[in-house]
């Protein structure tokens, strides 16, 4: 069980993840497929949002969390998570930029808005 902490913005109408070492395009960090959702759910002002993250190799009871559980994946095509506890969406598609900030695709993603952003 790893745990961490990211902040996401939104920049006209596409949410993005702020990642201010990423040395690629900015295209890249754009949230899309059930991601820009999970943003907007978890946002307390509309353009902003900050999460705790804790990923897991095996599934944990944390209820007041978003669970993603990993149902396909795919190294370079990133992967699909199906999404519990949360009222925006189902399905969750996370780009491959999810290697750079985990290291891999975790099998267990848990999402909470950061408490000092209630």
């Amino acid at each position: 069980m790893k745990q961490y902490n990211l902040s996401f913005t939104k920049e006209g109408d596409f949410w993005y993840i702020d990642l201010p070492n990423w040395p690629f395009s900015h295209g890249n960090l754009m949230m899309v497929a059930g991601a820009d959702k999970l943003c907007q759910e978890l946002s307390y002002d509309g353009i902003h949002t900050s999460v705790e993250v804790i990923i897991s190799r095996k599934p944990l009871e944390l209820p007041d969390y978003i669970h993603l559980n990993r149902e396909e994946v795919g190294i370079i095509d990133g992967a699909t998570y199906e999404v519990s506890g949360a009222t925006s969406t189902r399905l969750c598609w996370i780009c491959p930029v999810t290697l750079f900030v985990f290291g891999g695709y975790p099998r267990h993603i848990y999402l909470k808005r950061n408490e000092k952003d209630n």
